[in-house]
């Protein structure tokens, strides 16, 4: 168990292979998304530390989605353009010489040919989860679209409802901490507890979300069943639709700062519909597709390939 002061850097120590694809890495960049090559993490590098989740946290068992790979189509709707190829992978359980046990996920995005030219997008999001909680422990965003270059480096801390941002743009470094509401996740992490539940139609799933920037509170609907054509044939799917409201935390002050309850928020974007979502009904409800509503129109994410990563090669 690691303290709540010694909080993780990044450090060359650990090379990990673990992704060749990513898919959405947070609402609206990865409608933009294209990966090319295998991918590692961040610029070979690794976290050093990392807060292991306390023994009072309950284990939701062995994760199921570790080793896959899923590339997507993306295409933007009114145009019927294909701007990019859209990929996710998960890594295998990993440790670090502290003892710390996790589990990688990774996403890359980079824009296609000529779309780089007025729309020029390179993301990466790499996420690291407590391989028996399933929470997050640490999460990474490297956003660089038409030269507006920032990286976020936040570190979760469930048992305290925070976490530790440090957001660098321009040569410049803010560092913050945020109040989170219980059970937030990374926005790449959520994709996965979403698909570990089983859904019922009819019900609203509230969660939320954290990349270093904002907290979302996510509304899921089951709403019905169709089937999805793909290069690969038919899907059965669940249809869902995704609602999204956007906050900042109010953290506690006085005699309340040492207690650890979900935080007043300050609602900065009303609920509003994000996107329409089919899984398809197998045992791991892949994602078959993904449309999501931006301030451009409409982008519509169609799977492409499912693959397995072989675990000797994925953790050298």
């Amino acid at each position: 168990m690691l303290s709540r002061i010694s909080q993780p850097i990044f450090s060359p120590s650990y090379p990990v292979i673990l992704m060749k694809h990513a898919i959405l890495l947070t609402s609206i960049a990865a409608a933009s998304l294209a990966l090319t090559a295998c991918a590692t993490t961040s610029q070979n590098k690794v976290m050093d530390e990392a807060p292991q989740s306390s023994n009072t946290r309950i284990s939701r068992g062995t994760f199921p989605f570790q080793g896959e790979s899923l590339t997507f189509d993306a295409r933007h709707v009114a145009t019927r353009t294909s701007i990019a190829d859209a990929v996710i992978q998960v890594g295998y359980e990993s440790k670090m010489e502290d003892g710390t046990r996790y589990i990688p996920i990774v996403g890359e995005a980079s824009s296609k040919s000529i779309v780089r030219l007025f729309a020029r997008v390179d993301d990466r999001a790499e996420a690291y989860i407590d391989p028996d909680t399933w929470e997050t422990i640490y999460s990474y965003k490297h956003m660089n679209e038409n030269d507006r270059d920032r990286e976020y480096y936040v570190w979760f801390w469930p048992d305290e409802l925070s976490a530790s941002v440090e957001r660098h743009y321009k040569k410049n470094v803010v560092k913050r901490e945020d109040a989170l509401p219980e059970g937030t996740l990374d926005t790449l992490v959520w994709v996965y507890h979403t698909r570990a539940q089983k859904l019922e139609k009819g019900k609203s799933y509230i969660s939320y979300s954290f990349d270093g920037w904002t907290i979302n509170k996510i509304e899921l609907n089951l709403v019905g069943q169709e089937d999805v054509w793909t290069e690969n044939g038919f899907y059965p799917c669940n249809k869902f639709e995704i609602y999204r409201e956007r906050s900042d935390a109010i953290t506690p002050k006085g005699a309340l700062s040492g207690v650890y309850i979900d935080p007043a928020r300050v609602i900065k974007v009303k609920r509003y519909k994000l996107a329409e979502a089919w899984l398809a009904t197998d045992e791991l409800q892949t994602p078959v597709r993904l449309v999501i509503n931006t301030g451009i129109g409409e982008f519509d994410l169609l799977l492409k390939s499912v693959a397995k990563i072989d675990k000797d090669a994925a953790n050298p």
